[in-house]
This record gives structure tokens, C-alpha cells and sequence, in this order.
């Protein structure tokens, strides 16, 4: 009896067991279908990135300002000249030899004026008995350069002579005259010059009885 007893038990739960086992028929209709997607899926577009913001133009650079002009040293008005000359004049039996020192200021290379004294020693040989004179004077003159070497000359004088002759002495006497004339002028150096000339007496007295060229050759330094 115990036997049998246990065999219905082993059954009982091996009916259980199989009970348990197989699965209903609503378990096997479930079945899940997978969908086989053939396609990729559409990529999503990548957002697009937002242009950077655009940088302002660089701000001109000014010109930089023009350089200062150096203060040009000014030219003078014009220069101060320190000379002299030698006179010699030649005429029918007359001698006149002469130093003549001036100072002149040239105006724009233009025009010169100037201020000149002289002594002067002349020698007429026309009278029976010669004639010799001492004379002092002084004069203003003005030269006018057209070009640059080549001048015209304008002097006028007043003198103070004394005349020998025979071993006589006679009473000193005052004159006046208007020379014309022209010239050249050559530098040889820096300020250094030298000039010649030929001027005429315009008017007639004793001391000028002719209109007997004079001749002068100089020169000078000019400042």
C-alpha cells in the first residue's frame, strides 16, 4: 500500500510538471514579427553653424604727417664789398694816376652802391711850363649788373685840387663831375674779386679839360 502510494505521487507530479511545461496555445499566436527595414534611416541634417559674426573694417590709418620743413637759413639782402683800385689815364701829354680805395654793398647781385675816396696825381705836359696836380676827392657810385660779370657805372665826385707850375704854387680849387662808364668783374675765390673799368668825365672844367678816358683795374673781398 505504501508503494503504490508513492508511485501515485511521482505521477501526480510528473503531470505537473508537464502541465508547466507546455505552453498554451495563446503563448505560441504571440509570436512577435520583426520588421526588416530595408532603407537607412534618413540622417537627420547637421545643424548649420552660425556664420561668425563679420569683424568691423580695421580703422584707416591716418596718414602720417609730412616731415617739418627745416627753417631755410634766409638769404641776405645782399653782401658788403672792401676794395680798391689803381686809375691810370692817358691822354695827349697828360698822365693821371690814381688810388682809390671804396666800400660797396651789393643789392641781389643787381645793383651796387658804394662810396670811394681817392688821391690822384696828374701831369700836363700841354703848357710851355708842365703842370702837376695833386687832388683829393671822394664820390658815389652806383654799378648796375646786367648778367653777372658785366656792370655799368655811374660816379659822381667832387674833388679838391692844388696845381704847380713853374715852382709856383696856386690856390687849391673845388670841382665837381659826372662819370660814365662800365666794367667787368671775375671772382677768383670765395669773397675774393677783381675788377676793371672805363669811365668818361661827362662835364668840362680845369681839372677836366677833355673827356679823356680813365682806366681802372682793382679788386677786393667781398662779406
Amino acid at each position: 500500500m505504501p508503494r503504490l502510494f508513492w508511485v501515485c505521487l511521482r505521477l501526480a507530479a510528473v503531470g505537473v510538471l508537464g502541465v508547466t511545461a507546455i505552453p498554451g496555445p495563446a503563448a505560441a499566436q504571440g509570436t512577435t514579427e520583426v520588421e526588416v527595414i530595408s532603407e537607412p534611416p534618413p540622417q537627420a541634417e547637421p545643424p548649420q553653424a552660425e556664420p561668425l559674426p563679420s569683424e568691423p573694417p580695421p580703422d584707416e590709418v591716418p596718414p602720417a604727417p609730412p616731415p617739418p620743413e627745416l627753417d631755410k637759413p634766409k638769404e641776405p639782402l645782399g653782401h658788403l664789398r672792401v676794395g680798391g683800385g689803381v686809375g691810370l689815364g692817358f691822354a695827349n701829354d697828360l698822365i693821371v694816376v690814381g688810388l682809390s680805395p671804396q666800400v660797396s654793398y651789393i643789392i641781389k647781385k643787381i645793383v651796387e652802391p658804394g662810396v670811394s675816396i681817392r688821391y690822384q696825381f696828374t701831369r700836363d705836359k700841354v703848357p710851355i711850363e708842365p703842370v702837376t696836380w695833386h687832388t683829393y676827392g671822394a664820390s658815389l657810385f652806383v654799378r648796375v649788373f646786367p648778367i653777372q660779370q658785366l656792370f655799368l657805372l655811374v660816379e659822381g665826385e667832387v674833388i679838391n685840387t692844388g696845381r704847380k707850375q713853374a715852382g709856383i704854387r696856386f690856390p687849391r680849387e673845388t670841382y665837381g663831375n659826372l662819370l660814365l662808364g662800365g666794367g667787368f668783374m671775375i671772382g677768383l675765390a670765395k669773397g675774393v674779386f677783381v675788377a676793371s673799368s672805363l669811365k668818361v668825365p661827362v662835364l668840362r672844367n680845369p681839372f677836366y679839360p677833355t673827356a679823356f678816358p680813365i682806366i681802372s683795374v682793382g679788386g677786393g673781398y667781398g662779406f
